[in-house]
């Protein structure tokens, strides 16, 4: 029932529908390939500069709410999996693929954190990662060439008090004239996580007034006329894929 009510919630917002399949042989992972369905998962991460990447370095490309650490430590090698206990009481544990390779390092919790199991969130939150989002998406990239790479302009939550916005849900709103075309980064048919992204001010010598940029509105549109340099002054500091435990994903 939980499926269906998000199902019909997509088809509002204009979702689209295209992804990748597990590989059972892998569980919820899918090996690199580079024809059927692993071509579609490169495809997810193919920005026109980059050409094809490993398809497991795609947010959120291969993985599901079903991945297992085992899966994991499979794919990129026990060694590379690195298992984090809290420091504090009431933090959860959680796990970092390559923690000392700022390249290839990524950032996983779950919704049992003690036993690590029901995958709820990948993030990626690394200058110069070799990992990638939807499309190409990647830590640095402006908002204006987020809006461009989706195909249509999106909704967003911030900034708050620490210059922070999140994009989660909001990929296709319902735009006048655009009869209900999707955007790209909204969860498509074999997906199996939805696409997140965080937004910051970029690294510039200018202080940016506070007049550019919104301030802790709930939803704000990538393209508002209020803020013209918004495209050119915030960025991608981080994406992710992610879960929820109200949706079966098959």
């Amino acid at each position: 029932m939980f499926r269906s009510m998000i199902i019909c919630l997509c088809c509002v917002l204009g979702a689209c529908k295209a992804g990748v399949t597990p590989d059972p042989a892998a569980s919820a992972i899918e090996q690199p390939a580079t024809s059927g369905a692993g071509a579609a998962a490169v495809a997810q991460g193919v920005a026109a500069e980059d050409g094809p990447i490993d398809a497991s370095f795609v947010l959120p490309g291969p993985y599901a709410q079903a991945t297992t650490l085992a899966d994991l430590q499979t794919r990129f090698g026990a060694v590379n999996v690195k298992i984090i206990e809290p420091a504090t009481s009431g933090e959860p544990r959680s796990v970092v693929l390559f923690p000392d390779d700022p390249s290839r390092r990524a950032y996983l919790q779950f919704h049992d954190d003690q036993a690590l199991t029901a995958l709820a969130h990948i993030s990626v939150r690394d200058a110069g990662s070799r990992w990638r989002g939807k499309h190409g998406v990647r830590v640095g990239m402006t908002l204006a060439e987020l809006q461009r790479l989706n195909g249509k302009l999106f909704y967003f939550s911030g900034f708050d008090e620490l210059h922070r916005g999140w994009v989660r849900d909001q990929w296709s709103p319902s735009v006048d004239g655009d009869e209900g075309r999707p955007g790209k980064f909204d969860v498509a048919d074999e997906d199996h996580m939805y696409f997140g992204v965080d937004l910051g001010p970029r690294a510039t010598a200018e202080a940016i007034p506070a007049s550019a940029y919104p301030h802790d509105e709930n939803s704000v549109s990538s393209d508002d006329p209020r803020y013209p340099r918004l495209g050119e002054l915030f960025v991608v500091t981080a994406f992710s894929g992610y879960t929820s435990l109200d949706d079966e994903w098959e």
